[in-house]
């Protein structure tokens, strides 16, 4: 019995002195670091606005001089100009609904693609607004949801998905995040679930500053000793090289499902990975197929447009940021099967498609990409917008919406 007591006491001194331990870290991490915010990763903060309204966002790149812009989130919690709740009438309006590229990191508020677009049909002679419903990490699972949740009521004639070749890695990460209620609809996103369960260690590192910190510089550290061995991992770290890369270029070595977790950038690896995004594709395709059929009950045309990343560009597009994610330096990639896959799907969908690589193939050299950041440049923007109003189905599109004839506008 007494060697019983000894025991409980030593262990409830030892967990006494953990709790302790944890406590005093995380009022030392509080104190230096913050107090952790969860919606820190989650660049849509809010669930009844795209973004908040009426703020003004200081934007610059990572790398000093590359880019800096003042960005003005409007009344209504979407980039660029007000527009009334109500359509005006005679107005054609025209909703784009993408990522941080629609949205557009390294341009000023009258460079993003709506904004060009806006421009070039007001020039043309039509009464036209352009909606920016971009918003960084965005994908289909997202857009999905937000339709019917904000943009919608704002009654768009035409719908525009900007897909961006990041989509598939982010429909994989927030699916994982989504919280479904009983009729089959997304609740919320939450960090802290995964797969529609509260994950412990997930919620501790969303809420605990130390957890965080250790989440990031302790358990991903070993993950990646674990994947790569000491010797390499070393190695790397001698030479300044990223781990993640080396991880992500180690296909065929390493699980799908742990390739994935590193790598946001896998639709772009080609045809040598087409195991891997085909794993992905069908959820993909899932979304925007939701999204197509709930526009074509409200009779709302929808166009898929696609535009590409630096690497299939030019060898000295985003020459420098490319090596993180293990891309070749001074190289133009030519592997086009993203845009095949798009193709095949859209077809199949029977949805129209805007695949824009071809402009960016033939036009003039120059600058469409920050070497760095690898968004584009306010060239990049204006040469997806000018191809996409130049578009026959699109052009077709306004004609019949300006006539007040939809019926025969193709879905």
């Amino acid at each position: 019995m007494r060697k019983l007591k000894s025991i409980f006491l030593t262990v409830l001194i030892v967990t006494l002195c953990f709790i302790l331990f944890l406590g005093l870290m995380e009022i030392i991490f509080r104190m230096t670091r913050g107090t952790p915010n969860p919606l820190a990763d989650v660049t849509q903060t809010r669930s009844d606005t795209l973004l908040t309204p009426n703020e003004i966002i200081h934007n610059r790149s990572s790398i000093n001089g590359e880019f800096e812009t003042t960005i003005r989130i409007n009344s209504l919690g979407y980039r660029g100009h007000d527009f009334s709740v109500t359509k005006p009438q005679g107005s054609i309006r025209i909703l784009a609904i993408g990522d941080s590229f629609t949205f557009g990191v390294g341009a000023n508020d009258d460079q993003t693609i709506p904004a060009v677009m806006a421009h070039e049909l007001i020039a043309q002679g039509y009464t036209a607004e352009v909606i920016n419903a971009g918003i960084g990490h965005e994908s289909p699972i997202r857009h999905w949801d937000n339709l019917e949740r904000l943009h919608l009521k704002y009654h768009p004639d035409i719908v525009l998905l900007f897909f961006d070749l990041t989509d598939l890695w982010d429909d994989w990460h927030w699916e994982r995040h989504a919280v479904w209620n009983k009729q089959g609809m997304i609740d919320r996103f939450d960090l802290a679930y995964i797969n529609g369960k509260r994950d412990w260690w997930a919620t501790l590192v969303q809420y605990s500053a130390f957890c965080k910190w250790f989440d990031e510089k302790g358990i991903r550290m070993f993950e990646k000793l674990n994947l790569l061995g000491f010797k390499k991992y070393s190695q790397l770290k001698k030479d300044g090289a990223r781990a993640k890369a080396e991880i992500i270029n180690s296909y065929n070595k390493i699980p799908d499902d742990t390739i994935i977790k590193f790598d946001g950038l896998a639709l772009m690896r080609g045809r040598e990975r087409s195991r891997l995004i085909l794993k992905h594709w069908d959820r993909t395709t899932k979304y925007l197929s939701k999204i197509r059929d709930l526009l074509a009950e409200k009779n709302i045309p929808f166009i898929i447009v696609m535009y590409p990343h630096g690497i299939y560009v030019g060898e000295d597009q985003w020459n420098e940021g490319r090596k993180t994610w293990g891309f070749e330096q001074n190289k133009k990639y030519t592997d086009y099967y993203p845009f095949e896959l798009m193709d095949q799907y859209t077809k199949k969908a029977q949805i129209p498609f805007i695949n824009t690589l071809s402009g960016f193939l033939t036009a003039p050299k120059q600058k469409y990409f920050h070497d760095w950041d690898g968004h584009m440049t306010a060239a990049g923007y204006k040469l997806v917008a000018e191809q996409v109003v130049a578009n026959a189905v699109f052009q077709n599109l306004l004609k019949q919406t300006a006539l007040g004839d939809k019926n025969n506008a193709p879905r």
